[in-house]
């Protein structure tokens, strides 16, 4: 069984010198990579900045690794598979300053690197991509930055992973929902340096998520 306590070391900066680093984001967020007992773990630290940190504190925003499981467990109850959250942890420092942990396991191959994802013979997963935005749009989640990079790829199911640009709203005007399609056609836009066939396909994926969603 996991220790979960063992994560704790990633508030060590001493620590920290020791721990395999992949990527870092001016110190806001870092991502570690460690395998334990054969299995893989990815660990997320965010140390918020700025207005983010005054927001948190005042409730006006989640913290980001809160925010993570906030929408896992709305992903949960409407069945939607993703990547869950192993472990998510805070260290308040004080009123404003604090730092969290995400803890999540391997979910598998991006969306975008999984080999040949543009072909016909994936279309199913690609499907099932659409099919997730729509879902969640009608329950209140909206993604503002939908993208294959954000939904891996395990024993052929799609898994989501990211939910740093997924919001909750219960009101949403017209303005906002032009801004959601806008952004996932942009996103869909700067993915597509591919066959025209396969940018055919995004964009009459797009028409139907607006058809559906009715917006």
């Amino acid at each position: 069984m996991l220790n979960k306590e063992y994560f704790l070391d990633y508030f060590d900066k001493e620590k920290l010198k020791d721990k395999n680093c992949l990527r870092n984001y001016k110190n806001r967020r870092t991502i570690f990579v460690e395998k334990i007992d054969g299995e893989k773990y990815y660990i997320k630290k965010y140390v918020p900045h700025k207005q983010r940190k005054r927001a948190i504190a005042f409730g006006l925003r989640r913290d980001r690794a809160e925010h993570y499981k906030f929408i896992s467990e709305k992903l949960d109850k409407l069945g939607i598979e993703h990547v869950k959250p192993e472990f998510v942890t805070v260290n308040r420092k004080s009123f404003f300053e604090r730092e969290s942990l995400l803890v999540t396991k391997d979910g598998g191959t991006p969306l975008g690197e999984f080999p040949d994802f543009d072909k016909i013979q994936n279309r199913k997963l690609m499907h099932k991509f659409f099919d997730y935005f729509i879902i969640m749009c009608k329950n209140g989640i909206f993604p503002t930055d939908y993208n294959f990079g954000g939904a891996l790829v395990k024993d052929d199911k799609l898994y989501l992973i990211d939910f740093d640009p997924y919001r909750t709203k219960l009101v949403v005007t017209k303005k906002f929902k032009e801004y959601i399609i806008h952004k996932l056609e942009r996103r869909m836009y700067l993915e597509t340096k591919r066959e025209k066939e396969f940018e055919d396909y995004l964009k009459s994926q797009v028409s139907r998520v607006r058809k559906e969603l009715g917006w």
